[in-house]
């Protein structure tokens, strides 16, 4: 992936992140987001492999909704 790439991906995470949310908030997030450099990719199964961001978006919205994701 190309720099530029990552760069925008960043500013519309860190953009979404910054806006509106209380700074307590922001806190118990990103305790939730370490947990993510924990992740071993080679331990991802197939169908997350698979799965597209607009798909896992979607998959988080709905099973949230649903109490089925625990986060």
């Amino acid at each position: 992936m190309e720099q530029n790439d990552i760069d925008e991906i960043l500013d519309y995470i860190n953009e979404k992140f910054d806006a509106n949310i209380p700074s307590f908030v922001k806190m118990l997030i990103g305790k939730k987001i370490h947990k993510l450099q924990s992740f071993d990719t080679s331990s991802l199964p197939d169908s997350l492999r698979n799965c597209t961001v607009e798909e896992l978006i979607i998959i988080f919205k709905n099973e949230l909704d649903s109490k089925r994701l625990k986060l």
